[in-house]
């Protein structure tokens, strides 16, 4: 699982260089909310619409017919797990949508990609690529309105402005490139490219610019997010390995290894750039996906290894 880890380790790197920059102020700490702007606004959409539009002639948009309601499922199993955790932990109401967040929505782009390409090929690529389209709509939709839950955000949300914003946009005009076969002119693509390829280093930057506000120690301070920790780590993997061998029948088997690395993965980098966009309580947010992220080290190689991979 060399992939693994290395992805983990390339994501803590850049967090700890956003946290090192913004305690040193070679970057202004203020600057966050500008940086996830661009992402959530810029960088994201042209990842988003790349990734539908590189699929174009691979003859696998078919098993989306198969791979999206798997990947529904799967998200509602996540939500309603994240419900009781929330329940049973009693968590404090201004908290309650980050938990729900980090139950919900996994880091299946940067992370997942690399994981499935290695794990399962191009295949499993492309599967992943269809959750990371779910997963985006559900991110830029009800992920900010849990991430600014019970929270004084800058400004009020209206079902136009979660649907309507350039993430799901960019989802519709790519499956319109995909559906219709329209080719994408190379300096264009190779544009698109280079503004894509901004979008993980900058994400995670953002996180450690948002947790280096806070003293070291307090990145840790709160314990619950361990007990978060291992709801999204492992009570959820292994609770979605448990459903598929129980099933009273066999679905694909990549598909179903591509559900259980989605489940594996820490909680999504989005969600600190969300807070930060919406002034919500960024503390919170960073620490749930640094803490997520920090432990998925170990946990994604032995989920993916007590499934069988």
């Amino acid at each position: 699982m060399y992939v693994v880890v290395s992805s983990v380790i390339i994501l803590f790197a850049l967090i700890f260089l956003g946290f090192y920059i913004g305690k040193r102020r070679y970057v202004n700490k203020e600057a966050a909310p500008d940086f996830s702007s661009l992402v959530l606004n810029v960088t994201m959409p042209a990842t988003v619409f790349l990734a539908i539009v590189d699929q174009q002639g691979s003859g696998l948009m078919h098993e989306g017919i198969f791979v999206i309601p798997g990947v529904a499922l799967l998200h509602l199993l996540m939500f309603l797990i994240g419900l009781i955790g929330v329940k049973v932990m009693r968590v404090p109401d201004e908290d309650k949508g980050n938990w729900l967040y980090t139950a919900l929505l996994s880091n299946n782009g940067f992370m997942g990609f690399p994981l499935a390409l290695a794990i399962y090929g191009t295949r499993g690529l492309f599967m992943m690529a269809l959750c990371n389209v779910i997963t985006n709509l559900l991110i830029f939709s009800v992920g900010i309105k849990l991430v600014t839950l019970n929270t004084k955000a800058k400004e009020k949300l209206s079902i136009r402005k979660m649907l309507l914003n350039n993430i799901n946009i960019a989802v519709v005009i790519g499956f319109i490139f995909y559906g219709l076969n329209i080719p994408l002119p190379e300096i264009l693509s190779d544009m698109l490219g280079y503004i894509a390829n901004i979008t993980s280093g900058l994400s995670m930057i953002v996180v450690g610019l948002s947790l280096s506000r806070l003293p070291f120690k307090a990145v840790f301070e709160d314990k619950k997010m361990f007990v978060l920790a291992a709801i999204r780590l492992l009570i959820i993997p292994l609770a979605t390995i448990l459903i598929i061998k129980i099933l009273p029948f066999e679905i694909d088997k990549d598909m179903a290894g591509i559900l259980v690395l989605t489940a594996a993965l820490p909680a999504s980098a989005a969600q600190s750039m969300i807070a930060e966009q919406y002034k919500a309580n960024t503390g919170a947010a960073a620490r749930c996906v640094f803490i997520t992220t920090l432990f998925s080290v170990v946990t994604v190689p032995l989920v993916m290894l007590v499934y069988g991979v």
